[in-house]
């Protein structure tokens, strides 16, 4: 089956206010919850490249905030995170709520990160030069 060529995004014009809004929200959504150890913010809103699809794209028209978090393995998860039943080698997904912005509902995805059991180096690389530490 071949897979769906991403559409063109039409990028937001006030990327430097939607960076503070967002990372805001984000902020308030997880100081408190002990189980955040470190977070950073990756890939699109961390570039300035945070928008709205042409056309849908994987079920969607706004970009989605992608939400790396380094867990205090003591801790639990919030019951409000949903587990989406991914995992990969260096992370499991998780849907942690909806940023709104300008009228669009722009999903974050929280990438939850268990030191003991995925690979950090892989984080890192992954990370690095893309994206914007948090807490």
């Amino acid at each position: 089956m071949k897979e769906k060529v991403k559409p063109t995004k039409i990028l937001y014009e006030d990327q430097k206010e939607l960076w503070e809004k967002a990372s805001s929200y984000i902020l308030k959504l997880i100081k408190n919850q002990p189980c955040v150890k470190e977070a950073y913010i990756w890939a699109s809103l961390a570039e300035g490249q945070f928008g709205i699809y042409e056309e849908e794209y994987q079920g969607r028209l706004a970009s989605d905030i992608d939400l790396v978090i380094v867990l205090n393995e003591n801790e639990s998860i919030p019951k409000s995170w949903k587990y989406l039943h991914v995992e990969k080698s260096w992370f499991k997904l998780y849907k942690l709520g909806i940023f709104e912005y300008k009228g669009n509902a722009h999903p974050i995805d929280g990438l939850l990160v268990s030191p003991s059991i995925h690979d950090i180096r892989r984080m890192k690389e992954m990370l690095d030069r893309r994206s914007k530490r948090l807490m």
